[in-house]
This record gives structure tokens, C-alpha cells and sequence, in this order.
């Protein structure tokens, strides 16, 4: 990395092929990583070449992988990883020169293995010396003054390991958020405006996700809208063209194979920072229910009170067919209305949601 790029990228007579701040970020903490194994390869040197019955490596290891300066380099490195792979992308679409260099380079690298694979080598590094303290040990008897010392290093790479692997982890995690994000920003017409331009891969940004949902101005205004929500952004965009598998009443990263349906366009229209939005009214549906709820009890005790008058009504020795006829008539009117309360409680089990918005403009209104 160092030698083949970074080193070479740097000579002044290549500042043509890429910007000095991007080489910055690319090979970002590897001179430090490269200096700390270089000094430990020194001292294991020295060791091998004073060897003896009773020599030791294992205090070695402890004084190089429990140095908090090491841990923190890694973790640097890890953490600044997808910076440096977004440098890397940078540098090609701003000179066609990097790619040629990238591709002289690969073919002079005996392994012929591309900047990309090179970049993650030195988080490889830490398993490996894993491997070596367990063959240490395989052949380290345990009265040996140094299989104690052993032991306590494998602890320390542990360790550094595990902290490694943890760091890896939300650096892919990261990479898979900002993939994400590049997906949705494709396929919004407008994003890009010079006029609306707002990157959607910033840091910590996440999608949550998407809904189809029906804006309502007036009674008979209605339009069809897919919002995106993010952890600290709700965007609104029409559907430039639908196709089945939209109608879903929402998608989620989590829950769908592709976070967005690839086969529809979308155009942007507005966004604004959840910050600056308030709710202001949702419909309470817990409470439509209790109160639909009531009004069907009430309504099949006036049924059965009905009934109960109708069935009196027969001991009349008197006509009573008048009586009948209303007896009738109001029990039909009590029948329609059970039904048209009962389709709506079941619709209140997949309800669907009015919520009204409320957002602060620039000047504060």
C-alpha cells in the first residue's frame, strides 16, 4: 500500500494524477499501523537471532499488542475505511490518469490483487498472529518461562482482535447504509437539482422507510405520494410510474430484498429535517374502536329489547298488527345499522392513518 501507492502518489510529479487530500484519505493511519509491526518484526528479529533455551516472545507481544496507541490506530483506520473508499471512487470519476495508475500498479503487484483488496490487509493482520501464539503454544511446554507470557499475549490479541471485528462490523454496516442511500438517490428525479441539492449519504443518516401514502388538501383533491423516511429527514416524492409491487402499503430495508422498487422512478417534491416537524393531529384508533365498540352493544340491547316487545305483543288479545309493523320496521332499522357498525370495526382492525404535519419554514413561521 505504502510502497506501490501511497509513496508514489505523493512525488510531486504525480500530483496530476490525484489530489493530495483524497491520497490523504485513502491510506489514512497506515504509516502508523506499518510502523508498529515494523518495530515489533525488528525486535522478534533480534530475538531469533540471540536465540536460546530459555528465550522469550510471548513478553514481547504483550509490550506490542497492549499498547492502547496500537488499538487506536486500528480502530482509526476502520473507521475512517469507507471515507477511503469514497476517496478512491472520487479520484476515478475526477482523473482518468488514477485509473491508469490503479491499473499499472495492479499488474507490477506480484499478486496482482487490486487497491481495493490491498486495503483491507491490515485488518487481516491481527487473526493471523491469533494462529501464530496457538502453534506457540502447541510446542511451549508449560514450564517454560515463557508459556505464561504467551498465554497473557494471546489474551491482549484477543482481545485487539474482537475490538477489530467490532469496528469492522459497523464499518460494513456503515457501507451497507451508504449503499442504500445511493440507491434511493437514483432513482429520485431532482435530488440533484443545484437548487435542492442535499447529499443523502451523510454520516449516521439511515433509512427507515418507505410509504405510500394519499395527500389530502381538499374533498376532492386527492394525490398519491411516496414518502422516504430517514433517521433525521422525510422526503416527498410523486411516482413517476407505478407498478404492482408498489402497492404495498409500506417497504422496509429490513423486510424486502431491495430497499426500493427499482422498477419505479420517482420525482422529487419536497423535504424537510424531522427536527423542524411537529405532529399535529393523528387519528386515535384505539379509541374509534372503544367507541364503535359501544355503539354496537348499545345498539344489540335496543335488537333484543325489539324482540322482546314483539314477543309480548303476541299474548295481545286485541289487533295488533300496527303495532307489528313499527315492532317490524324499527328492528330492520336496528339490523342496518348492526351491519354498517360491524363492517366498520372490521376495518378498524387494518385502519388506515390521517396524520397532519406541521413544519417550521426558514423564517421561523
Amino acid at each position: 500500500l505504502i510502497q506501490g501507492y501511497m509513496r508514489p502518489l505523493k512525488q510531486p510529479e504525480n500530483s496530476c494524477i490525484c489530489d493530495l487530500a483524497l491520497v490523504d484519505d485513502m491510506f489514512f493511519q497506515i504509516p502508523e499501523i506499518l510502523e508498529h509491526h515494523e518495530k515489533f518484526l525488528e525486535q522478534a528479529h533480534h530475538c531469533v537471532q540471540n536465540w536460546h533455551e530459555k528465550q522469550k516472545v510471548g513478553d514481547l507481544m504483550i509490550e506490542t499488542f497492549s499498547k492502547d496507541v496500537l488499538a487506536n490506530s486500528y480502530s482509526a483506520y476502520i473507521d475512517n475505511f469507507l471515507n477511503a473508499k469514497e476517496a478512491v471512487r472520487l479520484a476515478k470519476d475526477a482523473k482518468p490518469a488514477f485509473i491508469k495508475f490503479l491499473e499499472q500498479s495492479m499488474r507490477e503487484n506480484k499478486e496482482k490483487q487490486a487497491l481495493s483488496d490491498l486495503m483491507i490487509k491490515p485488518v487481516q493482520r491481527i487473526p493471523r498472529y491469533e494462529l501464530l501464539i496457538k502453534d506457540l503454544l502447541k510446542h511451549t511446554p508449560d514450564d517454560h518461562p515463557d508459556h505464561p507470557c504467551l498465554l497473557a499475549a494471546q489474551r491482549y490479541i484477543k482481545l485487539l482482535a474482537e475490538r477489530i471485528n467490532k469496528g469492522k462490523k459497523n464499518a460494513e454496516e456503515a457501507e451497507k447504509e451508504a449503499r442504500v442511500l445511493q440507491e434511493i438517490e437514483s432513482h429520485i428525479e431532482g435530488m440533484m437539482d443545484v437548487r435542492i441539492h442535499e447529499e443523502l449519504l451523510v454520516p449516521h443518516r439511515k433509512f427507515l422507510r418507505q410509504e405510500m401514502v394519499t395527500e389530502v388538501k381538499t374533498v376532492s383533491s386527492k394525490k398519491e405520494r411516496s414518502l422516504f423516511l430517514f433517521t433525521d429527514l422525510l422526503i416527498c416524492t410523486t411516482l413517476k410510474r407505478k407498478t404492482g409491487s408498489l402497492r404495498r402499503s409500506s417497504m422496509s430495508l429490513y423486510t424486502v430484498g431491495s430497499v426500493i422498487d427499482t422498477a419505479s422512478k420517482y420525482k422529487f417534491l419536497w423535504k424537510l429535517p424531522l427536527e423542524d416537524l411537529d405532529i399535529v393531529k393523528g387519528t386515535s384508533q384505539a379509541t374509534n374502536r372503544e367507541n364503535i365498540q359501544k355503539t354496537l352493544n348499545r345498539l344489540e340491547e335496543d335488537f333484543s329489547i325489539l324482540s322482546q316487545i314483539s314477543t309480548l305483543a303476541e299474548t295481545l288479545s286485541i289487533s295488533h298488527q300496527s303495532l307489528d309493523d313499527v315492532i317490524k320496521d324499527l328492528m330492520a332499522s336496528v339490523n342496518r345499522e348492526l351491519s354498517e357498525k360491524q363492517s366498520i370495526a372490521v376495518s378498524t382492525m387494518f385502519p388506515l392513518t390521517k396524520v397532519e404535519l406541521t413544519a417550521a419554514t426558514a423564517d421561523g413561521s
